[in-house]
């Protein structure tokens, strides 16, 4: 099978590892703007494949569209995939231009539109939160109003939960519109006219929230894992991670995974991995986003370490047309990545280190700074990333516990306060959420 991988998040390069391990020929498109550093290990990875085709601009679907053409002239392509968020909408609009085949153009396109996904929820029946877009300043104001507060501002199209925000009343709202609009000027500029696109006002949906990793291929599914959700107390919305299992009681996850189905054929998200983002509500499961791609960040290292195997493995059986698909075990007890976050802009110490985490019985694995593009001495904004690490421990309670003494040990030897605490539905509004 030829594999056509276009652009990828850091963890994603694995999969290219595991296509060839498995006999494909892999064609990789990369970004001239790589969202992963080009550390040795990783481009011994991106070595691995047949072709490459480099400094492309991977969010354009023009030049993706000729670079497939070119690539699928020379050696016909079997399937086209992408790992990153942002270069999905080229990838869908270059398949359905050049009658390749990946997922859904169209599911991407709808997935890649946070309004349009929840109306195609809607449309479908299916419980959803309540939403609308804005333009303009007054509008987005007229929105929440009929929406009641809390409200959530982000773009409809965004990654990584950039520029999201709580919103608690009138006065706040306005200044986070305003921050929002200046914020759109930091993002990369391949990325800027996917961000440019109205913003997304929507209900605050209070619950557990919780990440599924669903595979489908032709009407069939595969359910792979159910992971928990970190969220920072300062907003209620910032992740600092996530482990697996969730611990949800057997009905939920039920529930979840049947909601989970119902809303990949809403969007029709026909084959591949899909990572959704679910809150566990009151009234049921309710979409948070569907992403078109595996599960991100560090939780592919944590899904590894639970189960001792690869997510990109699954994929590739779903790509190749395996007869089954089926999730592997958990090991005992639980597995959680915690992502390194600064809670205010600033530089890190000219001695900065992660020392607390090497060695520590209870690390896994620490994905550093070198994976991160910061170390000593950088300046690091607010919520930017400086490391993650994986932690095992008897349950989830056990691994917080944990992972926050860490932290606190951190904190001085970085030299930047760090987001800390978790979010808890229904507690206290948390000072640092006047957002």
């Amino acid at each position: 099978m030829h594999l056509a991988f276009v652009d990828s998040n850091p963890p994603a390069l694995q999969a290219i590892r595991l296509a060839k391990s498995a006999g494909h020929r892999v064609t990789y498109l990369q970004s001239a703007h790589t969202q992963y550093p080009l550390t040795d290990a990783n481009l011994a990875l991106v070595s691995l494949v047949d072709h490459l085709v480099d400094g492309l601009v991977t969010t354009d679907h023009d030049v993706v569209t000729a670079a497939l053409a070119e690539c699928h002239a020379a050696h016909p392509i079997d399937f086209v995939t992408t790992q990153h968020e942002m270069s999905a909408e080229a990838v869908a609009a270059a398949c359905r231009a050049l009658g390749l085949r990946g997922t859904s153009p169209q599911a991407v396109l709808t997935a890649r539109r946070k309004d349009r996904t929840r109306a195609a929820l809607r449309a479908a029946g299916l419980a959803s939160a309540h939403f609308a877009t804005a333009t303009d300043e007054e509008a987005a104001l007229a929105a929440a109003e009929r929406i009641g507060y809390p409200v959530v501002f982000k773009p409809p199209s965004g990654a990584a939960g950039l520029l999201a925000c709580v919103v608690h009343d009138a006065d706040r709202a306005r200044s986070a519109w305003q921050r929002l609009q200046r914020g759109l000027d930091a993002v990369p500029e391949d990325w800027r006219g996917q961000f440019r696109r109205g913003v997304l006002i929507e209900e605050f949906l209070v619950g557990e929230l919780v990440s599924v990793e669903i595979g489908a291929r032709d009407g069939r599914f595969f359910p792979l894992c159910i992971s928990g959700r970190y969220r920072w107390a300062g907003d209620g919305v910032t992740p600092l991670g996530s482990f697996i299992p969730a611990g949800l009681e057997e009905q939920q996850a039920t529930a979840c995974w049947e909601y989970a189905r119902r809303v990949c054929r809403a969007i029709g998200a026909d084959i591949g991995v899909f990572h959704l983002e679910i809150m566990v509500t009151p009234r049921g499961p309710v979409l948070v986003e569907f992403n078109p791609r595996v599960m991100g960040g560090g939780l592919p290292a944590a899904y590894r370490h639970a189960t001792g195997q690869e997510v990109y493995a699954a994929l590739l059986d779903i790509l190749a047309g395996a007869d089954d698909v089926a999730a592997p075990p958990f090991r005992a007890g639980c597995t959680a990545v915690r992502v390194v976050l600064p809670r205010e802009a600033g530089r890190l110490g000219p001695d900065a280190t992660l020392a607390p985490l090497e060695g520590h019985p209870r690390v896994k694995e620490v994905i550093g700074f070198g994976e991160y593009r910061t170390g000593p001495g950088s300046d690091v904004a607010r919520g930017q990333a400086l490391a993650r690490f994986i932690v095992q421990d008897t349950d989830p309670t056990a691994v917080e516990r944990t992972s926050e003494d860490l932290l606190s040990r951190l904190e001085p030897l970085l030299g930047v306060p760090l987001m800390t605490g978790s979010y808890r539905p229904g507690g206290p509004e948390h000072p640092g959420s006047a957002q």
